[in-house]
């Protein structure tokens, strides 16, 4: 998951939404959930939010979510 860190996010309409800051894990390792920087212009202005594992996929070099645009902006927002 370490290599994952800083990829791009695509929301389900392939709008670029941020990038990929870290990942959760359970006591046996599975990756629970994503938490990303979205929105803002060159670092500036984002906002980091929580995706569910079940709402994101790798797909070559980005991830893919399974969420459009607007039902990204509406996730969980996370404390820097």
């Amino acid at each position: 998951a370490k290599t994952w860190v800083g990829k791009t996010i695509y929301s389900s309409d392939q709008k670029n939404m941020g990038e990929v800051v870290s990942f959760q894990r359970d006591s046996s390792g599975k990756v629970t959930e994503m938490q990303a920087d979205i929105g803002g212009f060159l670092g500036f202005g984002e906002t980091r939010v929580r995706v569910p594992a079940n709402q994101f996929k790798l797909d070559g070099e980005k991830v893919v979510l399974n969420l459009n645009q607007e039902q990204v902006k509406a996730l969980p927002k996370v404390a820097k």
